[in-house]
């Protein structure tokens, strides 16, 4: 049976079985297919068959209604560690229960180990996305060799479900948004690339509530008289006074802004 095929078939399998649990994968490979297919994230379940919390864990959270509803928007993927302890040690997971949401690229969105109870589980898998955006494919067409419009791309990807995301997961696609823009900096032969990937980290920074890193920041990059970078300075040095209550300072940068994307996300 050809990939594609078994991929139609794993699906309406998946989403068809009538069971009060979460349906699981227990093939990184085809896990792997399905989450590019579906453009979701994996959520990986370290587990094994004498670790008593990874049973409370089936019975109380995985092996309910609720938590099948809250699948739709992931591919569940279950790790016997004595099974397949290589898959393990690459997440360095060193005590299960452990829970992992990665990409489709196993790029980790946000990790969790240990199980008292469902409720904070609840909370972050509750509100994760229905899809990606078209990430996945992105990720998984990425070439070795290395172009800036492909790394602003993910970068951006990452900063919009960052936007878009709970504060669970805010700050691992924030991680990894930052990741790509880190290697524009040392890999561009542009400078004002180069300027725009730093100045992109920093309005990570400012969104995840770093403004004093931001702002401490932000007046040593090179602008190399682009309009772009000016404006999306003056953005960053705005939302951050504006975050950190300084009313005169936002006004000041604010008035500097000639863009009505910028001034309408100050609003």
């Amino acid at each position: 049976m050809k990939l594609s095929k078994l991929l139609i078939t794993l699906i309406f399998f998946s989403s068809s079985v009538a069971s009060a649990q979460v349906n699981w994968l227990n093939n990184e490979k085809i896990a792997k297919a399905i989450a590019t297919e579906k453009d979701q994230l994996i959520l990986m379940d370290f587990w094994a068959t004498w670790c008593g919390p990874c049973r409370k864990m089936d019975s109380e959270m995985w092996n309910t209604e609720e938590f099948k509803a809250f699948s739709k928007n992931f591919v569940a993927l279950k790790v016997d560690i004595d099974s397949n302890p290589s898959l393990a040690r690459s997440f360095n997971v060193t005590s299960i229960p452990h829970v992992v949401l990665t990409t489709a690229t196993g790029e980790i969105v946000w990790q969790q180990t240990g199980y008292s109870n469902s409720s904070y589980y609840k909370k972050v898998l509750e509100k994760i996305p229905e899809n990606l955006n078209g990430l996945n494919l992105e990720l998984v067409q990425l070439k070795d060799k290395y172009q800036d419009e492909v790394y602003f791309s993910i970068g951006d990807s990452f900063h919009q479900l960052a936007l878009e995301a709970s504060d669970d997961l805010k700050s691992g696609f924030f991680s990894l948004s930052d990741n790509y823009y880190k290697e524009i900096t040392k890999n561009s032969g542009d400078k004002v690339n180069v300027a725009m990937a730093e100045m992109r980290l920093l309005l990570n920074d400012a969104y995840a509530g770093r403004y004093n890193r931001a702002i401490r920041k932000i007046d040593k990059i090179d602008l190399y008289k682009n309009q772009d970078l000016a404006e999306m300075k003056q953005f960053i040095k705005a939302y951050c006074f504006k975050c950190d209550g300084d009313t005169e300072s936002f006004e000041s940068a604010k008035s500097l802004i000639k863009s009505e994307e910028y001034l309408s996300k100050l609003e």
